[in-house]
């Protein structure tokens, strides 16, 4: 049963993929270039990343990604939704009499509930059998429960807050990066076409680069929990970073990855500065990184702590006995956003761990 597209994201609103054009992964690869000036350390940290610059930034796009993964699975929103299953009387009732009638009729209400979001609801009997199942075909992250009446246990679900469509579009609204999900090795969701040229392969691709349009991309494959079992894969296309970008250091090269992420997130709430406790929130929960906001040394509601004394607009800073690597942006002067990212004490790995725990960077 399609899914109303409405309901695809829980977190930012649908838009015009003509609003693409600010993270095209192909421009920012040849002519992103950040404030930072280039440090003269002998330190590896104040080294340029020269090659390991791919991995760097493929490490951030993974990371994002696993962190989207881990906020269907355990966020704010899927424990609302597991209190709303759990305590529905009509759904109780009717899972207790094995009333697989009544237990449509009160899947359709959770799962078609105006101000809910659940894309996808399977409900069982204590034996296993499916009672009702209500949702799209191509779901990921589920999440299971208990289902107990007057303390005893009467059956159980599976549910799920995010399709594989909606997951492509949160991660090319936060990294800006093409993906497309496989599903049993085909094609099932696809938003990297605008951002590369052309559609992704319609079969899993297996090299580990790939051309479009004549730019040739790194692939990064992520692995995520398929809805009811098995697996999705996540193919998301790296562009070679340029080259004034492999002049940084990796601390810096990172910062700009997060930095970037920041700013489309920042593109995506109207107006900015009246969302900017949400902006941080979610900043932080998908990049990891510390959100300072400031309007010279006052922080503004929603900031994440005061910040140092002072604060480079990009660069080298230590701040709470640890080293971060700042980036800034100002999109609502006289305020600016500061982007703290941890100093990694040793170089990133060449593939990212995400939320599934597996992935890998051909």
């Amino acid at each position: 049963m399609p899914i109303d597209p409405r309901r695809r994201l829980p977190r930012l609103a649908l838009a015009a993929f003509a609003a693409l054009a600010l993270s095209s992964p192909v421009a920012f690869a040849a002519t992103t270039t950040s404030t930072t000036t280039t440090t003269t350390s002998t330190t590896p940290s104040g080294t340029a990343c020269g090659a390991a610059s791919l991995s760097t930034v493929s490490s951030v796009i993974g990371m994002v990604a696993g962190n989207i993964y881990a906020g269907e699975l355990a966020g704010g929103e899927v424990a609302q939704d597991e209190q709303r299953i759990a305590h529905s009387a009509a759904l109780l009732r009717a899972v207790a009499a094995g009333d697989r009638h009544g237990a449509y009729r009160a899947v359709h209400a959770l799962v078609y509930h105006s101000l809910w979001h659940i894309v996808r609801l399977r409900v069982l009997d204590t034996s296993g059998r499916i009672l009702a199942e209500i949702g799209g075909p191509y779901v990921l992250a589920p999440v299971a429960g208990v289902l107990k009446q007057a303390g005893r246990v009467i059956g159980s679900y599976l549910m799920s807050v995010q399709d594989d469509y909606g997951f492509t579009l949160l991660e090319v609204h936060a990294a800006g990066m093409p993906i497309s999900l496989y599903y049993r090795g085909k094609n099932v969701a696809d938003t990297g076409g605008p951002l590369a040229g052309g559609p992704l392969p319609k079969n899993l691709p297996t090299t580990p680069t790939l051309t479009l349009a004549g730019s040739t991309f790194s692939v990064l494959r992520l692995t995520f929990k398929a809805f009811p079992t098995g697996s999705v894969t996540a193919v998301v296309l790296i562009p070679p970073p340029a080259a004034s970008l492999a002049a940084q250091p990796c601390a810096a090269v990172r910062a700009i990855a997060i930095w970037r992420c920041a700013q489309l997130l920042a593109a995506r709430f109207h107006p900015l500065d009246v969302s900017y406790a949400k902006f941080v929130s979610v900043v932080h929960d998908d990049t990891g990184a510390t959100v300072i906001l400031r309007i010279g040394p006052r922080a503004l509601p929603g900031s994440e702590g005061l910040g140092p004394t002072a604060i480079p607009i990009n660069g080298p800073v230590a701040y709470l006995g640890r080293s971060y690597w700042v980036e800034s942006f100002a999109p609502t002067p006289p305020a600016r956003i500061y982007i703290f990212v941890a100093v990694l004490p040793t170089a990133p790995p060449t593939g990212a761990t995400g939320a599934s725990g597996t992935s890998s960077a051909a």
